[in-house]
């Protein structure tokens, strides 16, 4: 029986650490997420408030280990929050490109996705797409056409945290 290459493991680790490091370590807050921003850039959010127990940080660092693992494309956008925070992105998306946003919530209950132009009231006229939270992660290709609103709401009685990603593709 033959042993794994070394060589092969340490850069996939390697790979694997620096997004859940860039995930987890690097904020920007900005009132809008992205609003009035000319050019893309990357950055990532963190809670609106301290986490409020060791469980709950213990959560988003294993919701944010969870987006980490999924391979693909350059940063864009990503963070954590408490499912009764939500996510209210509004990322300004390069015409000429495709981007996958990439979504897990840890946790009791579900949320509910919605993604749509951000020049409209709401996120979209559909009832969105469910996310539940139970570790499952939510793959949705979105066409970059300008700012774009993306929303992310907990269902009622939902507790946990949301993890997620925005990749250039």
């Amino acid at each position: 029986m033959s042993r794994p290459s070394v060589r092969r493991t340490v850069p996939a680790c390697a790979a694997v650490a620096a997004s859940v490091l860039a995930l987890a370590s690097c904020s920007q807050g900005s009132g809008g997420h992205g609003a009035g921003r000319s050019a893309p850039s990357p950055h990532t959010t963190t809670p609106s408030r301290e986490a409020g127990s060791t469980s709950e940080t213990a959560l988003m660092k294993q919701a944010t280990s969870v987006v980490a693992g999924v391979p693909g494309g350059v940063l864009l956008e990503g963070g954590a929050e408490r499912v009764r925070d939500g996510i209210h992105t509004r990322p300004v998306l390069d015409e000429a490109k495709t981007y996958r946003l990439v979504l897990t919530c840890l946790g009791q209950g579900g949320a509910r996705l919605t993604v749509g132009p951000a020049t409209t009231g709401s996120a979209t006229t559909g009832a969105g797409m469910a996310v539940p939270c139970d570790r499952s992660v939510v793959r949705r290709r979105i066409g970059g056409d300008g700012p774009v609103r993306v929303d992310v709401v907990g269902l009622k009685g939902a507790t946990g945290v949301l993890a997620w990603r925005i990749n250039t593709l």
